[in-house]
């Protein structure tokens, strides 16, 4: 478009000098006289013809500079969008790497069942005696069935629903404490992961909600219960809300802990989105 305007104008002044080169015989033609006076005369006929072409060169201004500006917010846009998508490709990246390291931190857990715990199992429900030592997956299922017999216990001597300051006591002392040195490095990871997403200026909540998601898949219930669980210890700091945020218990069942939390946690933890 630009280079056809410049051919246009490159034209039209060609034309015009052509034309006064030869004005004395376009005078003659038109049955003039070169007569100063005259010339004057016919020249102030052109005066509305002039203001025409005034009025065309100001539009033309107009339009380029419009044209301008539509390609400076084209190129813009572009430069956002080509922002955005480098920026979703480091997010993903670095979103799968916490996952993989989540992971690894997972199978690094360890748990060992009290002695208390133990005779109970044994003594009392009559279950085969545990492994010394359990990791993995394995660990968070024994360390929520440990915290489970704890909570009971408590619910029992209390006679009623327990507290979010007595569940945090209790999972602190029979569980975290007793295995801080594997527990914690999993639950950095897991509260680096959602504050990433949570943080991140570039994606919309819907997006933030299926990373969300997509991280909420990879636990397993007992991982979600005991995560409910440090989330109420003061150490865990606003781990809590992004539990709730990201409605990390939708799945949990009663059996693995959810009635013990439904008081506690707000109805949105544990519901779905439409």
């Amino acid at each position: 478009m630009k280079v056809s305007w410049i051919v246009g104008a490159a034209f039209f002044l060609l034309s015009m000098w052509i034309a006064w080169s030869a004005q004395s015989w376009i005078v003659g033609v038109l049955g003039l006289s070169w007569n100063q006076e005259a010339l004057g005369q016919w020249g102030d006929s052109f005066g509305a013809l002039n203001a025409l072409f005034s009025a065309f060169a100001f539009i033309a201004v107009l339009v380029t500079l419009r044209q301008q500006r539509a390609d400076l917010a084209n190129q813009q846009k572009q430069i956002s969008q080509d922002r955005h998508d480098q920026h979703m490709q480091q997010f993903e990246t670095t979103f799968y790497e916490l996952l993989r390291l989540l992971r690894e931190a997972r199978d690094a857990v360890e748990f060992r069942h009290s002695d208390e715990y133990e005779i109970y199992r044994v003594e009392i429900r009559g279950d085969s005696r545990a492994s010394a030592l359990t990791k993995g997956t394995e660990a968070f299922k024994q360390a929520n069935f440990e915290m489970l017999f704890w909570i009971k216990r408590a619910e029992a001597q209390n006679n009623g629903p327990l507290t979010a300051e007595i569940l945090a006591d209790l999972y602190t002392k029979h569980i975290h404490n007793r295995f801080e040195s594997s527990l914690a490095p999993y639950y950095r990871i897991l509260y680096t992961h959602l504050m990433r997403i949570k943080d991140d200026a570039f994606l919309s909540q819907d997006q933030k909600n299926g990373y969300g998601n997509l991280l909420r898949s990879q636990l397993t219930s007992h991982e979600v219960a005991l995560c409910c669980y440090d989330g109420l210890a003061p150490f865990s700091g606003s781990l809590r809300s992004l539990i709730i945020e990201f409605r990390m218990a939708k799945y949990l069942s009663d059996e693995f802990g959810r009635r013990y939390l439904n008081d506690i946690y707000p109805e949105t933890t544990f519901l779905g989105r439409n």
